[in-house]
Order: C-alpha cells, then structure tokens, then sequence
C-alpha cells in the first residue's frame, strides 16, 4: 500500500511557527471542511453552507484522556463550520452525522479522518512510528487522514491539542476573515456601510482573526521589524481607518483603504517587500469560496484584483 506522510515534531515549549514546525504544506491543505447544500426541503434550504468532511476517530483500546482530547478538537471544527450537513430525510432514517467515532466506524464512513492517539489499525497497518509529539498526514486505503500521536498518552493529547488550537482552530478564524473581507468589498461597494461596520466589528466578521493574533503573539514578537510595520499597518487600515471613513459614508475612500488593506495581506502572503510568511498552496477547493461571495455581491475578480493585487491564483512564486 503506497502512503505519504508529513511529520510535524512538537518539542517541549513548542512555539507556533518556531522554525522546527518547517513544513506545513500536507496539514495545511488537509480537506478539514467542504461546501454542501443543507436543510433541503425546508423553507429555508441553503446552496452552499460549510460542512465538516471529516470524522474525528480513537483506537478503541486508547487512553481515556486520549479520546477526551478529540472534543477539544471537535469544537474548533464547530467552530469552522456552519452545520454538520443535516437533512430532514436523515433525521426521519434517525440518521445523524458523526463528529467522533470509535476508528471502525469512522471507516464506515466516506469521510477523511483526524485519528487521535496511536492504539489503532491505521498506525499498525503502515507501521506509524513517533519520537515525540506529532502530527502526520497519511494517505490510507483512498482518503487522508491526519494522525496526532506521540509516544506516550501525555504526548498524544499534547499534539492533540496542537492540532485544535493552531490548526483547526487557526484555520477557522483565517477563514472567517478572509470571507468576511470579501464580502465588506461587496457591501462598500452597494453602498451598505452600517453592515459593513458591523461585519469590521464582529468576532464573527473581520475581527475573528482576533484570536489568531493572539495565538501567533509569540512568533510575531520575532517577526523582523518590517514584518511588523505591515502587520500594525494593515490592523491600522481595517480597525481604524476604514471604520472611521464607512461610518463618514465615504465609498471612494473605502474602496481605497480596502485595497490597500487587501495589498498588506499580499505583502505577507506572497512576501512583497517583506519576508513570505505563507508558505504554503491553500486548499483550492476551501479557498475558491471567495470567487462565490464575490459574484453574489455582483464583484468581477478585477474588482479586487487589479494593480498591486492583480495576481491571481494559488502557485507559489
């Protein structure tokens, strides 16, 4: 059976972004969530809600302590998500979707997995090994699954935990504002500058990666000092400038600092003038979500890429 994996070790006073944590691009572009059609046959059906494509699987002979770290876990994925995809037809079949499984289960399923712990089939099958708290992606039997695992329970849960907090729950909330920012374009655009406050506001909106600022605290103490002229300079945009000028009702002016905000995210994640701080391809299929919120807004791709924000696209330059 042919198998990938990409080991992330997570040494003692771990540090998010230390350089040990190198390479990210196989636990980045994990497919921890997809876009379905839910509440079908309802007056309030959606077309397109955020669903997980996951179940979170134990060993059935692992550690209490183990399993109870796959909640942690599943509440970040909760977090990420809109609903977990279900249906009036399901719930008459007395069918509800699974969020964690006992792993025989989770293999019954069509999902990918986030398998917690060691004590399981998956790790004896491919001879899994773990020096340390880690986190490995797997191809197995036609689906990937992300597996947190160490060489003691303590371990496990300590990798566990790493994977919920600054991954999964990372992603959620860079997820969250990066849509929520599309969308602010859409609403300065038809002129909907009290919704657009609100959106800036929120932890819901533009300020859920609030907590992500928190969570990358101690890596941005080392960012060089350019680094962070941008970072403080893209917060100034958004929370500061932008705001004054929506509740002002100035439209001009808001497209202006939206696209210069827009070019600071750029900055960082293409490294424009500064160090490249993403290093990694992001899942298409999670990413191109904006394309949908652009065109509901009745933006073309111009509307936000043009100028010093013209390339599009997911390759690395």
């Amino acid at each position: 059976m042919k198998f990938s994996h990409l080991v992330i070790l997570l040494g003692a006073g771990f540090v998010f972004g230390s350089p040990k944590l190198d390479d990210f691009e196989s636990v980045k572009r994990f497919p921890f969530v997809t876009y379905k059609k839910v509440w079908q046959g309802t007056p309030v059906r959606v077309d397109e809600v955020t669903v997980p494509n996951v179940v979170i699987a134990y060993g059935e002979g692992e550690n209490p302590k183990v399993i109870a770290s796959a909640g942690r876990i599943a509440y970040y994925l909760g977090q990420w998500t809109q609903d977990p995809g279900l249906s009036p037809k399901g719930v008459k079949m007395g069918s509800f979707p699974p969020v964690i499984l006992p792993l025989p289960e989770a293999l019954k399923t069509e999902k990918h997995i986030i398998l917690v712990g060691t004590q399981n089939a998956i790790v004896k099958e491919l001879n899994l090994k773990f020096e340390g708290p880690t986190v490995k992606v797997v191809d197995y039997r036609g689906r990937k699954v992300i597996v947190a695992g160490g060489k003691t329970p303590d371990q496990v849960v300590e990798a566990s935990n790493f994977l919920a907090d600054y991954i999964v729950g990372f992603k959620a909330g860079a997820y969250k504002t990066f849509f929520s920012f599309v969308k602010l374009r859409g609403m300065i655009e038809k002129g909907e500058f009290n919704s657009a406050l609100d959106l800036i506001q929120s932890a819901e909106g533009l300020s859920a990666c609030g907590k992500n600022m928190s969570l990358a605290s101690p890596m941005m103490e080392k960012f060089p000092p350019k680094v962070k002229e941008v970072v403080k300079e893209r917060n100034k945009i958004m929370y500061v400038e932008l705001a004054k000028v929506l509740k002002e009702g100035n439209k001009e002016e808001a497209v202006m600092l939206w696209k210069e905000a827009m070019f600071t995210c750029y900055q960082c994640h293409q490294g424009i003038g500064i160090k490249r701080l993403r290093k990694f391809v992001p899942n298409e299929e999670i990413h191109s979500r904006h394309q949908r919120i652009a065109k509901s807004w009745g933006l073309s791709c111009n509307a936000c890429h043009s100028g010093q924000t013209k390339q599009r696209g997911y390759s690395l330059r």
